[in-house]
Protein backbone atom coordinates (compact mmCIF):
# COMPACT_ATOMS: atom_id res chain seq x y z
CA UNK A 1 0.00 0.00 0.00
CA UNK A 2 1.05 3.60 -0.49
CA UNK A 3 1.43 5.93 2.48
CA UNK A 4 2.14 9.64 2.55
CA UNK A 5 5.63 10.22 3.92
CA UNK A 6 4.37 12.92 6.24
CA UNK A 7 2.22 10.29 7.98
CA UNK A 8 5.32 8.38 9.11
CA UNK A 9 6.78 8.75 12.60
CA UNK A 10 10.56 8.45 12.28
CA UNK A 11 11.20 7.62 15.94
CA UNK A 12 13.86 4.95 15.25
CA UNK A 13 16.00 7.01 12.89
CA UNK A 14 18.71 7.15 15.57
CA UNK A 15 19.30 3.40 15.33
CA UNK A 16 20.98 3.74 11.93
CA UNK A 17 24.25 5.24 10.72
CA UNK A 18 23.94 7.68 7.84
CA UNK A 19 25.76 6.20 4.83
CA UNK A 20 25.91 9.08 2.35
CA UNK A 21 27.43 6.98 -0.43
CA UNK A 22 24.77 4.28 -0.14
CA UNK A 23 22.01 6.88 0.06
CA UNK A 24 23.29 8.56 -3.09
CA UNK A 25 23.29 5.22 -4.95
CA UNK A 26 19.81 4.46 -3.65
CA UNK A 27 18.54 7.84 -4.83
CA UNK A 28 19.85 7.17 -8.34
CA UNK A 29 18.25 3.70 -8.36
CA UNK A 30 14.88 5.10 -7.23
CA UNK A 31 15.05 7.78 -9.89
CA UNK A 32 15.77 5.22 -12.60
CA UNK A 33 13.70 2.21 -11.55
CA UNK A 34 11.29 3.47 -8.90
CA UNK A 35 10.80 1.90 -5.49
CA UNK A 36 11.22 -1.87 -5.72
CA UNK A 37 11.01 -2.87 -2.03
CA UNK A 38 8.40 -1.59 0.43
CA UNK A 39 9.40 -0.07 3.75
CA UNK A 40 8.17 -1.73 6.94
CA UNK A 41 5.81 0.12 9.26
CA UNK A 42 3.52 -0.60 12.21
CA UNK A 43 0.38 1.14 13.31
CA UNK A 44 1.12 4.22 15.41
CA UNK A 45 -0.88 6.04 18.03
CA UNK A 46 -2.83 8.17 15.55
CA UNK A 47 -2.61 11.77 14.35
CA UNK A 48 -0.45 13.29 13.09
CA UNK A 49 1.57 10.10 12.49
CA UNK A 50 -0.63 7.02 12.14
CA UNK A 51 2.37 4.84 11.18
CA UNK A 52 5.78 4.20 12.77
CA UNK A 53 8.62 3.52 10.33
CA UNK A 54 10.52 0.38 11.34
CA UNK A 55 12.77 -0.34 8.36
CA UNK A 56 13.49 1.72 5.25
CA UNK A 57 14.88 5.01 6.57
CA UNK A 58 17.35 5.35 3.70
CA UNK A 59 14.60 4.77 1.15
CA UNK A 60 12.37 7.38 2.76
CA UNK A 61 15.23 9.91 2.88
CA UNK A 62 16.04 9.22 -0.78
CA UNK A 63 12.40 9.68 -1.78
CA UNK A 64 12.24 12.95 0.14
CA UNK A 65 15.36 14.20 -1.64
CA UNK A 66 13.57 13.49 -4.94
CA UNK A 67 10.55 15.47 -3.80
CA UNK A 68 8.25 12.43 -3.58
CA UNK A 69 5.24 12.45 -1.23
CA UNK A 70 4.31 8.74 -1.28
CA UNK A 71 6.15 5.58 -0.24
CA UNK A 72 5.28 1.93 -0.80
CA UNK A 73 4.90 0.32 2.61
CA UNK A 74 4.03 -2.97 4.27
CA UNK A 75 2.12 -2.70 7.56
CA UNK A 76 3.24 -5.32 10.05
CA UNK A 77 0.56 -6.57 12.49
CA UNK A 78 3.11 -6.64 15.32
CA UNK A 79 4.11 -4.60 18.38
CA UNK A 80 6.96 -2.20 17.72
CA UNK A 81 9.54 -4.28 19.62
CA UNK A 82 8.81 -7.44 17.63
CA UNK A 83 8.74 -5.46 14.40
CA UNK A 84 12.19 -4.01 15.17
CA UNK A 85 13.61 -7.49 15.63
CA UNK A 86 11.95 -8.69 12.43
CA UNK A 87 13.29 -5.70 10.51
CA UNK A 88 16.77 -6.48 11.85
CA UNK A 89 16.50 -10.07 10.60
CA UNK A 90 15.08 -9.15 7.19
CA UNK A 91 17.60 -6.44 6.33
CA UNK A 92 19.63 -8.37 3.77
CA UNK A 93 20.76 -5.28 1.83
CA UNK A 94 23.67 -4.67 4.20
CA UNK A 95 25.21 -5.98 7.38
CA UNK A 96 24.51 -3.72 10.39
CA UNK A 97 27.54 -2.42 12.24
CA UNK A 98 28.27 -3.49 15.80
CA UNK A 99 27.19 -0.05 17.01
CA UNK A 100 23.85 -0.32 15.21
CA UNK A 101 23.31 -3.70 16.87
CA UNK A 102 24.18 -2.09 20.21
CA UNK A 103 21.69 0.74 19.66
CA UNK A 104 18.98 -1.79 18.81
CA UNK A 105 19.73 -3.81 21.96
CA UNK A 106 19.60 -0.70 24.13
CA UNK A 107 16.31 0.44 22.56
CA UNK A 108 14.66 -2.92 23.13
CA UNK A 109 15.88 -3.18 26.74
CA UNK A 110 15.54 0.42 27.89
CA UNK A 111 12.76 1.57 25.57
CA UNK A 112 10.59 -1.55 25.51
CA UNK A 113 11.50 -3.25 28.78
CA UNK A 114 12.73 -6.51 27.29
CA UNK A 115 14.83 -8.86 29.41
CA UNK A 116 18.30 -9.78 28.14
CA UNK A 117 17.51 -13.50 28.01
CA UNK A 118 14.31 -12.89 26.05
CA UNK A 119 16.15 -10.56 23.69
CA UNK A 120 18.94 -13.08 23.12
CA UNK A 121 16.35 -15.69 22.08
CA UNK A 122 14.61 -13.23 19.75
CA UNK A 123 17.86 -12.23 18.05
CA UNK A 124 19.21 -15.80 17.94
CA UNK A 125 22.21 -14.69 19.99
CA UNK A 126 23.75 -15.51 23.35
CA UNK A 127 23.17 -13.50 26.52
CA UNK A 128 26.86 -12.59 26.55
CA UNK A 129 26.46 -11.14 23.03
CA UNK A 130 23.62 -8.94 24.29
CA UNK A 131 25.72 -7.90 27.32
CA UNK A 132 28.68 -6.92 25.14
CA UNK A 133 26.52 -4.81 22.83
CA UNK A 134 24.87 -3.08 25.77
CA UNK A 135 28.22 -2.40 27.42
CA UNK A 136 29.51 -0.84 24.21
CA UNK A 137 26.94 1.95 24.11
CA UNK A 138 27.40 2.55 27.82
CA UNK A 139 31.16 2.99 27.38
CA UNK A 140 31.12 5.35 24.39
CA UNK A 141 30.02 8.92 25.22
CA UNK A 142 26.78 10.04 23.60
CA UNK A 143 28.59 12.74 21.59
CA UNK A 144 30.87 10.08 20.07
CA UNK A 145 27.91 7.91 19.10
CA UNK A 146 26.27 10.92 17.45
CA UNK A 147 29.46 11.54 15.45
CA UNK A 148 29.32 7.94 14.20
CA UNK A 149 25.70 8.43 13.14
CA UNK A 150 26.64 11.58 11.23
CA UNK A 151 29.45 9.79 9.42
CA UNK A 152 32.37 11.75 10.93
CA UNK A 153 34.15 8.39 11.22
CA UNK A 154 33.15 4.78 10.82
CA UNK A 155 31.75 2.40 13.41
CA UNK A 156 34.88 0.28 12.88
CA UNK A 157 37.11 3.20 13.91
CA UNK A 158 34.96 3.79 16.98
CA UNK A 159 35.05 0.13 17.98
CA UNK A 160 38.79 -0.38 17.50
CA UNK A 161 40.17 2.87 18.91
CA UNK A 162 37.58 5.09 20.58
CA UNK A 163 36.16 2.39 22.85
CA UNK A 164 39.55 1.69 24.47
CA UNK A 165 40.21 5.44 24.63
CA UNK A 166 36.85 6.03 26.34
CA UNK A 167 37.58 3.23 28.82
CA UNK A 168 40.95 4.80 29.63
CA UNK A 169 39.80 8.43 29.78
CA UNK A 170 36.27 9.33 28.77
CA UNK A 171 36.88 13.10 28.74
CA UNK A 172 39.78 12.79 26.29
CA UNK A 173 37.64 10.68 23.98
CA UNK A 174 34.93 13.36 23.89
CA UNK A 175 37.44 16.17 23.32
CA UNK A 176 39.14 14.33 20.46
CA UNK A 177 35.85 13.72 18.65
CA UNK A 178 34.75 17.32 19.19
CA UNK A 179 37.95 18.64 17.60
CA UNK A 180 37.65 16.22 14.66
CA UNK A 181 34.25 17.64 13.64
CA UNK A 182 33.14 17.77 10.83
CA UNK A 183 35.48 15.02 9.57
CA UNK A 184 35.55 12.63 7.85
CA UNK A 185 38.37 10.67 9.48
CA UNK A 186 39.59 7.32 8.17
CA UNK A 187 40.19 4.21 10.27
CA UNK A 188 43.92 4.56 9.64
CA UNK A 189 43.94 8.18 10.80
CA UNK A 190 42.00 7.25 13.93
CA UNK A 191 44.54 4.53 14.65
CA UNK A 192 47.38 7.05 14.41
CA UNK A 193 45.58 9.44 16.74
CA UNK A 194 44.93 6.71 19.30
CA UNK A 195 48.51 5.43 19.16
CA UNK A 196 49.83 8.99 19.48
CA UNK A 197 47.62 9.57 22.52
CA UNK A 198 48.63 6.27 24.10
CA UNK A 199 52.36 6.88 23.63
CA UNK A 200 52.37 10.56 24.59
CA UNK A 201 52.89 12.13 27.98
CA UNK A 202 50.40 14.53 29.58
CA UNK A 203 51.53 17.60 27.59
CA UNK A 204 51.75 15.72 24.30
CA UNK A 205 48.27 14.32 24.78
CA UNK A 206 46.95 17.80 25.46
CA UNK A 207 48.41 19.13 22.22
CA UNK A 208 47.10 16.17 20.23
CA UNK A 209 43.59 16.54 21.64
CA UNK A 210 43.54 20.29 20.99
CA UNK A 211 44.78 19.98 17.38
CA UNK A 212 44.30 16.42 16.06
CA UNK A 213 44.38 17.49 12.41
CA UNK A 214 47.74 19.19 12.95
CA UNK A 215 49.00 16.00 14.58
CA UNK A 216 47.97 13.97 11.51
CA UNK A 217 49.65 16.51 9.26
CA UNK A 218 52.82 16.27 11.34
CA UNK A 219 52.72 12.49 11.12
CA UNK A 220 52.40 12.70 7.35
CA UNK A 221 55.47 14.94 7.21
CA UNK A 222 57.76 12.61 9.14
CA UNK A 223 56.45 9.43 7.50
CA UNK A 224 57.47 10.48 3.98
CA UNK A 225 59.74 7.77 2.48
CA UNK A 226 63.41 8.68 2.39
CA UNK A 227 65.30 8.88 -0.90
CA UNK A 228 67.52 5.88 -1.80
CA UNK A 229 70.99 6.09 -0.28
CA UNK A 230 73.76 5.21 -2.77
CA UNK A 231 76.23 4.79 0.11
CA UNK A 232 74.32 1.87 1.61
CA UNK A 233 73.09 3.71 4.67
CA UNK A 234 76.21 5.68 5.61
CA UNK A 235 75.15 8.69 3.56
CA UNK A 236 71.67 8.69 5.09
CA UNK A 237 73.15 8.57 8.59
CA UNK A 238 75.43 11.52 7.81
CA UNK A 239 72.50 13.47 6.37
CA UNK A 240 70.37 12.75 9.45
CA UNK A 241 73.18 13.99 11.70
CA UNK A 242 73.42 17.20 9.61
CA UNK A 243 69.65 17.68 9.70
CA UNK A 244 69.57 17.30 13.48
CA UNK A 245 72.41 19.83 13.81
CA UNK A 246 70.53 22.22 11.53
CA UNK A 247 67.36 21.69 13.53
CA UNK A 248 69.16 22.49 16.77
CA UNK A 249 70.64 25.63 15.17
CA UNK A 250 67.21 26.78 13.99
CA UNK A 251 65.76 26.22 17.48
CA UNK A 252 68.59 28.30 19.02
CA UNK A 253 67.99 31.09 16.50
CA UNK A 254 64.23 31.10 17.15
CA UNK A 255 64.87 31.22 20.90
CA UNK A 256 67.10 34.30 20.48
CA UNK A 257 64.46 36.03 18.33
CA UNK A 258 61.71 35.40 20.87
CA UNK A 259 63.94 36.61 23.72
CA UNK A 260 64.63 39.81 21.75
CA UNK A 261 60.90 40.53 21.49
CA UNK A 262 60.27 39.70 17.81
CA UNK A 263 57.10 37.74 18.65
CA UNK A 264 55.79 40.32 21.09
CA UNK A 265 56.34 43.22 18.66
CA UNK A 266 54.78 41.49 15.63
CA UNK A 267 51.43 42.58 14.20
CA UNK A 268 48.39 40.61 15.38
CA UNK A 269 47.95 38.57 12.18
CA UNK A 270 51.67 37.82 12.01
CA UNK A 271 51.67 36.75 15.66
CA UNK A 272 48.67 34.44 15.11
CA UNK A 273 50.46 32.85 12.13
CA UNK A 274 53.58 32.35 14.23
CA UNK A 275 51.61 30.74 17.07
CA UNK A 276 49.83 28.40 14.61
CA UNK A 277 53.21 27.40 13.15
CA UNK A 278 54.57 26.83 16.65
CA UNK A 279 51.70 24.48 17.45
CA UNK A 280 52.51 22.50 14.32
CA UNK A 281 56.19 22.42 15.27
CA UNK A 282 55.38 21.03 18.72
CA UNK A 283 53.20 18.29 17.25
CA UNK A 284 55.90 17.38 14.73
CA UNK A 285 58.37 17.29 17.62
CA UNK A 286 56.04 15.01 19.59
CA UNK A 287 55.71 12.60 16.66
CA UNK A 288 59.45 12.67 16.01
CA UNK A 289 60.22 12.08 19.68
CA UNK A 290 57.93 9.04 19.79
CA UNK A 291 59.50 7.70 16.58
CA UNK A 292 63.09 8.14 17.79
CA UNK A 293 62.24 6.74 21.21
CA UNK A 294 60.71 3.68 19.54
CA UNK A 295 63.86 3.16 17.45
CA UNK A 296 66.08 3.47 20.53
CA UNK A 297 63.98 0.91 22.41
CA UNK A 298 64.27 -1.53 19.48
CA UNK A 299 68.05 -1.05 19.36
CA UNK A 300 68.40 -1.60 23.11
CA UNK A 301 66.36 -4.81 22.88
CA UNK A 302 68.56 -6.04 20.03
CA UNK A 303 71.72 -5.31 22.01
CA UNK A 304 70.28 -7.02 25.07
Amino acid sequence: MQIEIQELELKYRGLRIVDRSRRSQLTCALLEHGQQTPVLVVAGTGNPSPYVLIDGYSRVAALQSLGRDLVEAMVLPLPESEALVLGHRLDASRRPSVLEEAWLVRELIEGHGKAQLELAIWLHRSVSWVNRRLALVRVLPASVQEAVKRGVFSAQAAMKFLVPLARAKNVDCEQLVEQLHPGPVSVRQMQRLYEGWKQGDHEQRGRLLAHPQLFLKAQDEISQPAAPDPDGGCGAARQLAKDLEALAAICRRVRRQVRHGVLASAAREEREDMIASWREVRLIHDSLEQLIHGELVVQEERHA
